[in-house]
């Protein structure tokens, strides 16, 4: 029996999982079967570890031969056990984290009611016989009666990523107009969207930022039970923790976003903070530095004289660079035809029910997009005229361009959204000056530290402020998970064990087989016939043709045959010859594991068991 449980436990995952690989309707089985393997594995490890401990305790017990490196090997497993099962000073996930977010632990089934969103249907059943996604699979059923889905049941509110794997699941009309309606129905309410979400893997109420007195009266107004109502005030009380940051230093021209001021209030020379700091929130903060712009020749000409007159001053050659990098930017042209390619009005996606009616009314070739009914907005001429006198006036806050350009003439929502992203593509005016003092320094070009310290100011001050902000995110960053990081993760013990231990004594060993193989090799590599001569001349190709000595020999060969060249020779043996042989013995290795694979299975080669006579 001891024997005999071990090899149907082999017989049946090994089974399973081939069929798995044949039948997709079976998928699930193989995602069960792979469970349970690892909980054997585990066990195994747990086992292994403890007959390591047993015997080579034992070795040093009794004073056995080598017992110096049973002890060692203990030592050395017990702190690497314990380094990689506490993952001391390793970060969290940030996947897991959510940064911005607070949670507040809420089960499923403590939902209130009207957070269970209904759509009547009548679909096919054979999609309750398909697999759902992941992330819907305890939030999302399927009611059957007759053969038939009569209706779809959501709890909580249903995420876009959610929407998306659900419509992206059966690519039908009717299923695809079915997820659409439900998912309107199950959208946060528009008054909360953004700020409220419920994550139903991880089982908790989520809110962004701070959770306002409206935002808590209008959850609490929500039929529930007593662990929502306890679930909303923890939140609550959550979102308004206070967080202080010491600056070390504030740009100048620094201003809290309006948005925010009820959030954050900047004392002396700390940031007073309400709540966690959002990605949202950290984003307006950082961006608050100019971006580069278009220069005119006379502001582009005092500039390059200007870090001239510094000590060191620059070359000819310097000032031409110099020049040229000032004038790679966008210009004002380049901004209108964007301006006016957002002005132009876009068909108007269908939704999938549009489509479905269409379908059931006739149609046979399905259009997915209608025309707009919006007229198209181009720049008139008091605006192109604006944006021309403008973009190169340094003194000019391209802040204000979308509202300058409004009052001079019309302008959309999409023309709003197409500038700023035109703009934030510019670096701003410290990385472009960072990428100039890399371009001027090439080579034998040098600069000096007045130089230096004039160019790279402004980047000094954006990198230091934006390393504040980001310590600030953290800092009032909530920890959730904290055992949810890799304990790989570069700084970790465990990593700097692998580094700083492991690496080296691997590479001493390695350091050592090389010798090791080299002398062997060359009692073993005797031309005593054909194939060992062709051994030996092979060798000797490859290594020669990897080292400089090759190369250098090859130089003599004429430029006319390159084949003759012994690095040439060396790439040929390697990625021809050897990658022929290497096939073959891949071929043979995969023949030998499928027919290992099925003796195992079988029952026939029960060597992986052990002997039997313990």
């Amino acid at each position: 029996m001891k024997r005999t449980v071990p090899l149907l436990i082999a017989a049946c995952c090994g089974v399973v999982l081939i069929i798995t690989a044949f039948i997709p309707a079976t998928v699930s089985w193989g995602e069960t079967a792979t469970v349970w393997f690892d909980i054997l594995a585990a066990i195994a490890f747990v086992l292994g570890g403890g007959n390591l401990l047993k015997i080579h305790l034992k070795k040093v017990s009794d004073r056995a031969a080598g017992w110096a490196y049973s002890l060692i090997t203990v030592l050395a497993f017990l702190i690497t056990l314990t380094i990689g099962l506490t993952k001391w000073s390793v970060p969290p996930a940030t996947d897991q984290e959510r940064y911005g977010e607070t949670f507040a632990t809420l089960p499923l089934d403590d939902l209130p009611k009207s957070l269970t969103f209904t759509e009547q249907v009548d679909l096919d059943a054979k999609y309750a016989r398909e697999e759902l996604p992941d992330s819907v699979k305890r939030q999302l059923q399927l009611k059957q009666e007759n053969d038939r889905i009569v209706s779809l049941i959501f709890r909580g509110w249903m995420k876009p990523g959610q929407a998306q794997e659900l419509l992206a699941a059966h690519q039908n009309l009717e299923w695809q107009s079915a997820i659409e309606s439900l998912a309107e129905k199950a959208a946060v309410p528009k008054s909360m969207r953004g700020k409220v979400i419920y994550h139903a893997d991880h089982e908790v109420l989520s809110a962004a930022g701070v959770l306002t007195e409206n935002g808590e009266k209008e959850l609490l107004a929500m039929e529930a039970s007593d662990n929502w109502d306890e679930a909303v005030r923890t939140l609550t009380e959550k979102t308004h923790r206070k967080t202080t940051f010491q600056l070390r230093e504030i740009p100048a021209h620094f201003k809290i976003p309006e948005q925010f001021a009820g959030q954050v209030k900047l004392v002396d020379q700390s940031l007073e903070l309400t709540g966690p700091l959002t990605p949202a929130m950290q984003n307006a903060f950082t961006n608050i530095f100019p971006r580069s712009r278009p220069m005119s020749k006379k502001d582009t000409k005092d500039f390059v004289q200007k870090v001239a007159t510094l000590d060191g001053g620059l070359t000819k050659e310097q000032k031409q660079l110099f020049t040229a990098l000032l004038g790679v930017s966008w210009n004002a042209d380049q901004l209108i035809a964007v301006l006016d390619e957002a002005g132009k009005s876009k068909p108007v996606i269908k939704t999938y029910r549009e489509l479905l009616k269409e379908k059931q009314s006739g149609v046979r070739e399905l259009e997915p997009t209608k025309p707009s009914t919006a007229p198209d907005i181009k720049l008139n001429k008091q605006q192109i005229k604006f944006i021309r006198d403008n973009v190169d006036n340094q003194q000019y806050d391209l802040g204000n361009l979308a509202g300058d350009l409004k009052e001079r003439g019309d302008w959309n929502t999409s023309q709003q959204q197409a500038l700023g992203k035109f703009l934030q593509k510019a670096p701003t005016i410290g990385a472009r000056n960072k990428l100039i003092c890399l371009a001027l320094t090439k080579g034998k070009s040098k600069l000096s530290d007045a130089q230096y310290s004039y160019l790279l100011e402004p980047y000094r001050v954006e990198h230091l402020w934006n390393g504040q902000i980001y310590d600030l995110l953290v800092k009032s960053h909530e920890v959730k998970y904290p055992w949810s990081g890799a304990y790989l993760q570069t700084g970790s013990p465990f990593w700097f064990a692998y580094e700083y231990a492991f690496k080296p004594l691997t590479a001493t060993m390695f350091s050592l087989l090389a010798f090791y193989v080299a002398s062997a090799a060359f009692r073993a590599f005797r031309a005593k016939n054909f194939e060992a001569f062709l051994l030996l001349g092979t060798a000797f190709i490859v290594l020669l043709g990897r080292t400089f000595a090759g190369a250098w020999l090859s130089s003599l060969v004429p430029d006319t045959l390159p084949m003759l060249r012994v690095e040439n020779i060396t790439i040929f043996i390697m990625s021809v010859v050897n990658t022929a042989g290497n096939r073959a013995i891949m071929i043979g290795i995969s023949l030998g594991i499928v027919s290992t694979s099925l003796k195992i299975l079988l029952g026939v080669d029960r060597s992986y068991l052990g002997s039997g006579e313990d």
